[in-house]
């Protein structure tokens, strides 16, 4: 068991240093969310009863399919597969981890499905260049993405 943490533990950083789509740790527990900023995490330590679970790729009810244009000047569309109708909701992050707004797609239909994110935050302000993360939620499945905003208006 402590082979497998290991192997995870490593492909994690492997992951990281061959400069995947995430700078972000998302630890999903029973009644919350933690996410932490991989720069700052100097040492993860697991006891005798750690439990780690990685759903296979089959398991997923949805499927975030990523944004396009990425990089992007005006706006964006948010592509995502949902297996079944439902309800979807992406959160949009700024590189501080700070919520800026909230699409979503109520009664969504099966299939393929996209939500357009005109570069403005939640108080209608349009936001500045950078990167910015978001996260497709589809029941209790989470996926998340990194976009990048350049030029276009400030």
């Amino acid at each position: 068991m402590k082979f497998l943490l290991i192997a995870i533990i490593l492909s994690f950083v492997f992951i990281l240093e061959g400069k995947a789509q995430s700078d972000t740790l998302v630890i999903t527990l029973k009644d919350s969310t933690v996410k932490i900023a991989v720069s700052q995490i100097q040492k993860i330590t697991f006891s005798n009863d750690t439990i780690i679970g990685v759903p296979s790729q089959n398991s997923y009810n949805f499927t975030a399919k990523g944004n396009y244009p990425n990089p992007f000047t005006e706006q964006t569309s948010i592509e995502f597969e949902i297996a079944t109708p439902g309800n979807v909701i992406v959160y949009i992050y700024d590189n501080r981890g700070t919520q800026i707004q909230k699409l979503e797609c109520s009664n969504c239909q099966a299939g393929k499905n996209t939500l357009l994110w005109n570069c403005f935050d939640k108080n209608s302000k349009r936001v500045s260049n950078g990167v910015y993360y978001y996260e497709v939620h589809f029941g209790k499945e989470v996926q998340a993405k990194k976009m990048l905003l350049i030029g276009g208006a400030k």
